[in-house]
């Protein structure tokens, strides 16, 4: 009864002082009473903001569906990523055309950006603007690219050591991810780039100039990849993202992913069930811009 004649109190003054200010006539009381059929604020209630999420105990994939109902994709979607992937798989389906440019670990257009992080969840480069790709008539400009160590994606029920995420959105506000799973092998020359330069910590970020990376890394001579449609890897779980997983992979140094497995191991979501979705094949269409020979 205490708590409520407080609350009653506060409530009276805050209102009869909001309509002092505003000369808004009368004043509508709340009584301790009128308290009793609100909703109360609980503890345990469920924040409709998104909330803190890892890889890992309370907070791992298991458990993202309940962290908030922001999340709620994450539990009860039906067309979530990642996915196993056959590599029996025939026909085709999709065609796509791309044209990526090289890009500087520099934002060029807008100093307040972090062209380097490292998130706490995975490392994730900014991309200068001006590489795109065409997919079903639709044109996406790459946003970014980041890691995932194992992969998320398995092709036969196996994991390859890690997985590239290149994250595009068209100009409706879609998304759409080209996909590079590594495997190991040689060294990879822009790997080594953002290796020399990885932040010292967790939720660091480095403004890097003059160091430049060919987009082109990522795409492997024979330029077939699985096409399918699912969600993020990571909540919201947002779904209705176009996936493009690149057939043959490409290849780091044990080195190299060691070096990224230090930083972001087991940063990959659990496989999700593939629920009546359909998986195609495909691969380019029309001619790469000279950059990417």
């Amino acid at each position: 009864m205490k708590i409520k004649t407080f609350l009653w109190k506060t409530l009276t003054v805050t209102l009869l002082l909001n309509s002092s200010c505003q000369n808004s006539g009368k004043t509508e009381l709340v009584t301790p009473e009128k308290l009793d059929s609100l909703t109360p604020i609980t503890a345990n209630k469920p924040s409709a903001r998104p909330v803190h999420w890892s890889y890992n105990n309370e907070e791992g994939p298991e458990r993202w569906g309940e962290l908030s109902p922001v999340y709620a994709l994450c539990k009860d979607g039906k067309n979530q990523s990642p996915i196993n992937l056959s590599s029996e798989l025939n026909g085709t389906g999709a065609v796509w055309e791309f044209d990526y440019a090289s890009t500087s670990l520099r934002i060029a257009h807008n100093e307040n950006m972090d062209d380097i992080v490292d998130n706490g969840h995975t490392i994730q480069v900014t991309v200068d603007e001006g590489s795109k790709f065409t997919f079903a008539g639709k044109v996406y400009h790459l946003k970014q690219f980041h890691f995932h160590c194992p992969s998320e994606h398995q092709l036969d029920g196996k994991s390859y050591p890690m997985e590239v995420h290149f994250v595009h959105q068209n100009d409706s506000g879609k998304f759409a991810v080209v996909s590079a799973l590594v495997k190991e092998g040689k060294e990879n020359d822009n790997f080594k780039k953002i290796i020399e330069n990885f932040p010292a910590n967790k939720g660091e970020s480095k403004h890097l100039h003059d160091i430049h990376l060919a987009l082109k890394f990522h795409l492997p001579e024979k330029n077939e990849a699985y096409h399918y449609t699912g969600s993020l890897t990571t909540p919201p779980c947002s779904e209705h993202v176009e996936w493009l997983i690149f057939r043959h992979p490409i290849e780091a140094s044990k080195a190299q992913l060691d070096a990224f497995y230090a930083k972001i191991a087991n940063n990959n979501r659990p496989i999700q069930a593939l629920n009546d979705r359909s998986v195609k094949t495909g691969g380019i269409s029309g001619k790469r811009t000279s950059n990417l020979q």
